[in-house]
């Protein structure tokens, strides 16, 4: 078992904290048992960065860990170093561009670095050491134009990394730009000039990976035989795909819900006007409920005039400007249901798998749902829960552990 960390006191615990982000451990389980079958004979590797797109990297890792997940996938060291020091001893990739002078580090930590140009390349072979091995995987640009080798460049880097003692090819890989658009030719075409340079390959390489969430959901089979033994999966594991549609094919469970309290309600006549600059003005007498939670928690400040909560039983609107720490409710005319019943310290959901979703919150802030995830703060308290084995037909967990992470 990992140790979960101790609680940090500079933010508030989840008792006492105005906004919660509840992570469902089984939903997780659940999530990689489908990608696992969706895979095949293939091992899956964790895309586990930016503190597991937000849910938090140790219990996440652990989790996955007792799936039998043994590849895990970050994009700075420090993400690695991190996994490292609470015990975890599975394949580390680190996936982002390593600078020379962090190159020792990759070392010490047993951290897999990936080869994005020659450059790169030579500083690996000037640092290593039959008695500080360094596992390498060589990127490929295929067409995503972010990271990697042109493909013509790739059998000089090999060649000259293979024959490097203490250089191991751990691997070669390439990512897409658009397998998450079904019926993507330019995915297509990628998959085509990857194939290319794997069959040209004239020296060993444990493992060749290009399939990722979304090739694994559109371009499906032919992926995984240019990827197998490996695939990477990462937003899948959370329950989310690019689209809620790729995300059916799955079955996948959402596993982040995130919920405010009310802080504060308040009556206000018409034409009372909410929050800065005054834009949104009570149509009529209207009661008013402050939720604990802004964009300093990672709510979008776009969803400001868009937005809606479950509250009281029911969808309500978002008024106003969204505050850095607090957001506004319409809860409608004071006489009539959910005024009437909403009190302070109920909870309203922000999103969650019940709705609103993060597909919503993502349309309305137009983003992507990555990235609403990611931009949870981590002054917001993780409450991570672990629902009885009948958890299917019951989304109300049992159990729960609180920590702030």
């Amino acid at each position: 078992m990992f140790p979960i960390p101790a609680i940090d006191q500079s933010v508030d615990t989840v008792e006492d904290a105005p906004v919660t982000a509840t992570v469902d451990l089984a939903a997780v389980r659940h999530n990689v048992q489908a990608v696992q079958d969706r895979a095949g004979a293939a091992d899956l590797m964790a895309i586990v960065k930016a503190d597991a797109y937000g849910h938090g990297v140790l219990p996440v890792a652990q989790v996955l860990h007792d799936e039998g997940v043994r590849h895990f996938g970050v994009a700075r060291p420090a993400e690695g170093i991190r996994l490292r020091e609470a015990g975890h001893a599975a394949r580390i990739l680190v996936l982002g561009a390593p600078s020379p002078e962090q190159i020792s580090q990759y070392a010490e930590y047993d951290l897999a670095l990936t080869i994005p140009s020659a450059d790169v390349a030579a500083a690996v072979v000037r640092h290593a050491r039959p008695n500080a091995p360094l596992r390498v995987h060589v990127k490929v640009d295929t067409g995503m134009g972010r990271l990697g080798l042109s493909p013509e460049d790739v059998p000089a880097v090999l060649s000259h990394l293979a024959e490097t003692p203490g250089v191991t090819l751990a691997g070669i890989w390439t990512h897409f730009a658009t397998a998450d658009a079904p019926g993507s030719t330019f995915a297509q075409t990628q998959l085509e000039r990857f194939q290319a340079v794997v069959e040209a390959l004239d020296v060993p390489v444990e493992h060749v990976h290009a399939a990722n969430t979304g090739a694994l959901l559109t371009l499906g089979a032919p992926t995984q035989h240019v990827s197998s033994p490996l695939v990477r999966s990462g937003i899948a594991l959370y329950g989310l795909a690019a689209t809620p549609d790729l995300s059916a094919r799955l079955n996948l469970r959402p596993a982040m819900q995130l919920t405010a309290r009310v802080t504060h309600l308040k009556t206000v006549p018409a034409g009372t006007p909410i929050s800065y600059g005054a834009h949104w003005q009570a149509p009529r007498r209207t009661r008013i409920a402050t939720l604990g939670v802004g964009y300093g928690d990672g709510y979008p400040r776009l969803c400001s005039g868009r937005a809606s909560v479950r509250l009281g039983g029911t969808s309500r609107p978002i008024v106003g400007t969204i505050c850095m720490d607090m957001c506004m409710v319409d809860l409608g005319p004071p006489s009539q249901p959910p005024a009437t019943t909403v009190e302070l310290g109920d909870e309203a959901v922000l999103f969650g798998p019940s709705g609103p979703t993060v597909y919503d919150v993502a349309q309305w802030s137009e983003t992507i749902p990555y990235e609403i995830c990611c931009s949870v703060s981590p002054r917001v308290p993780r409450r991570y829960v672990t629902p009885d084995d009948d958890s299917d037909s019951d989304p109300h967990p049992r159990s729960a552990l609180a920590l702030s992470i």
